[in-house]
């Protein structure tokens, strides 16, 4: 943290940094089947990270079913967003199965301890630069933006008025109950190939699909509980705004957007039509344009009008849980020569009850849905994962 709060809390060297503390070493007990490791995966992003370290960890397991491995990446969000988290993977993975030397410095690397005095020149500097380094990218922005979208941001401007004064804009259930620390998580994959054959030939996109297999298997899992499905559910869904220049920068750089979940439809074909619809109407709204600008400008104001901000949008009623889809690498990877043939995301829970979300990416041909729940709400979370896996099935079964 900066002195005084003038600024935004800013990275520095730690000079204390320990390779052992952030890698870690662990195995399954015998027979080492999924569910273990599912089970240890909600135990490991159950403990928080140290805040006076780097805020990433990973772990090293072996001891799966096969003679396989796996290794648990946890990375604090304000460190990468869903993209560039899948960059900064790579980084750990090899696209040659051989491996690759890279030279090693023999430089020894002895970042001095930040002080107050330092931070404080860097806040104030930080200061001056950021609303100019913001405001030409925002620039730039509006230059390339259609007619209307200095419109619709002052629309987004006015949402977050109105997000404040009118309350609650997402149905109530028990996806937005008080959560816990602890969390569950479950799997579920399929094939890219299979998820564009089920587009139809309506205009869809992938992402479509995924949002139509969420609203299945969301109203699957109401009707196991007992419960009448609600007609719908409001979804925040990450949008990266990362240019291409930005890649493998840290922070994070995402958008969001608001999308309405059709639980109310039963029908696939139906439901996706609908998703897709909803979509359309979103993007040709330039929300998620818009919003880039929004968080341009969180990049120089005030870290309490940020809070401000951020406390609104995070309301438990605003939206009932995030529905995030991140793009991966189409080839395969290794590590260790070693080929990574499954990859599943975890999106962590926001505390002011959510008690659900979910997790795309896709991977060499694949695409692996993560979902986290907490572990008190969510003790059901295998039962969770065959939901989607029949809603899965009922959208390819829907085209085929």
């Amino acid at each position: 943290p900066t002195p005084l709060g003038l600024a935004n809390p800013v990275w520095a060297d730690d000079p204390r940094f320990d390779l052992r503390w952030h890698v870690r070493h662990s195995a399954l007990p015998g027979p080492g089947t999924m569910a273990q490791l599912q089970e240890l995966v909600g135990w490991v992003m159950s403990q928080p990270l140290d805040p006076e370290r780097p805020l990433w960890q990973l772990y090293l397991i072996e001891g799966l079913e096969g003679g396989r491995h796996a290794y648990i990446s946890k990375t604090h969000h304000a460190l990468v967003d869903g993209v560039s988290a899948v960059d900064v993977g790579t980084i750990m993975l090899d696209p040659n199965p051989e491996g690759t030397e890279f030279p090693i410095g023999e430089e020894r690397w002895d970042p001095d301890e930040p002080s107050p005095e330092m931070l404080f020149v860097r806040a104030a500097s930080d200061g001056i630069r950021a609303p100019l380094r913001a405001a030409r990218n925002a620039a730039r922005s509006a230059l390339t933006m259609p007619r209307g979208t200095a419109s619709a941001v002052m629309r987004t401007a006015e949402g977050f008025a109105n997000l404040a004064a009118r309350g609650p804009s997402a149905p109530h259930t028990f996806l937005n109950r008080e959560i816990g620390r602890d969390r569950r998580v479950g799997f579920v994959s399929t094939e890219l190939a299979a998820l564009k054959r089920a587009r139809g030939d309506g205009g869809a996109t992938v992402n479509d699909v995924i949002l139509s297999i969420a609203a299945g298997g969301l109203r699957r899992l109401f009707e196991r509980r007992g419960e009448e499905p609600p007609e719908r559910l409001v979804a925040l869904v990450p949008m990266s705004i990362r240019r291409a220049d930005e890649h493998l920068e840290l922070g994070n750089r995402i958008a969001t957007l608001i999308v309405s979940l059709p639980l109310g439809e039963d029908d696939a074909m139906r439901r996706l039509e609908r998703v897709h619809e909803e979509t359309a109407r979103v993007k040709e709204s330039e929300q998620a344009r818009a919003a880039s600008l929004v968080i341009e400008a969180s990049g120089w104001t005030p870290p309490t009008i940020n809070r401000v901000l951020a406390d609104v949008l995070a309301r438990p009623l605003t939206w009932n849980l995030v529905v995030s889809n991140v793009p991966g690498p189409q080839a395969p990877f290794y590590l260790l020569g070693r080929r990574m043939v499954e990859v599943y995301p975890f999106v962590p829970l926001s505390p002011q009850g959510h008690a659900l979300s979910v997790g795309v990416v896709s991977y060499d041909g694949g695409v692996f849905f993560g979902l986290a729940g907490d572990r008190d709400l969510f003790a059901d979370i295998d039962e969770v994962a065959d939901d989607f896996e029949a809603a899965l099935t009922q959208q390819l079964d829907a085209t085929d």
